[in-house]
């Protein structure tokens, strides 16, 4: 018997969709898709009455189930292109150069400089529309139908509570990443109090979190 997994449900509980900066920058974003500015209004308000019903994030994917006018609710699968390795690796740097410090990244919190980053045309988190397919069960012939719509603007709500899933969304290790930037500012810890880690040593997100204080992310 296969195994069932819980439902998480967008629920709007505020007048905007979003309220964090991930989350508004990345419905800022659906709403350049001019193009489909026919369903795009259709599919806020679907989001905002609670129809979303279950998304969940994986690596380049999103499965949604979103209630409509049938008694069975629509599914519907969006697939987003992963970066690159040699994108991944330019992130990567970025990221080095630019977190003001450890707390804020493991927050969500991004200095103000790297956020014009995630907007950049070089390299830019959020994708472009020819790196999504969307797939609804709805009888809808467009590409972008209502109910797609309200699963991308839900990502952004799924953002407020963790902004790591958009590198997810992308193809980034996320647990790998954060090891990355900890052992970074360990490095950092250990020249600035003469304290040398051995070569090779890298420190576990359990050891870094009860050296620095703070909890780190870790997928579950």
């Amino acid at each position: 018997m296969a195994k069932r997994t819980s439902r998480e449900p967008i629920i709007i509980e505020t007048r905007e969709i979003s309220t964090s900066w991930w989350g508004k920058a990345w419905c800022d974003h659906i709403d350049y898709y001019a193009d489909f500015d026919n369903r795009l209004p259709r599919g806020r308000t679907y989001v905002r009455k609670g129809a979303v019903i279950d998304l969940k994030i994986e690596e380049g994917v999103i499965n949604a189930l979103v209630k409509g006018s049938r008694p069975t609710p629509y599914k519907v699968n969006i697939s987003i292109k992963p970066l690159t390795k040699k994108e991944i690796s330019a992130f990567e740097d970025k990221c080095k150069n630019n977190f003001e410090t450890i707390e804020d990244f493991l927050q969500g919190k991004f200095p103000d400089a790297f956020k014009e980053y995630f907007t950049s045309d070089t390299l830019n988190l959020f994708p472009k529309l020819n790196e999504m397919r969307f797939n609804c069960s709805c009888p809808d012939w467009a590409t972008l139908c209502k109910h797609v719509a309200a699963v991308l603007y839900g990502i952004g709500r799924k953002l407020d509570d963790d902004p790591m899933l958009l590198l997810r969304l992308r193809g980034i290790d996320t647990n790998s990443f954060s090891e990355k930037i900890v052992n970074r500012e360990a490095e950092k810890l250990a020249l600035s109090s003469k304290v040398r880690l051995p070569k090779g040593r890298t420190m576990s997100i359990k050891e870094a979190s009860s050296l620095f204080g703070v909890d780190f992310y870790e997928d579950k």
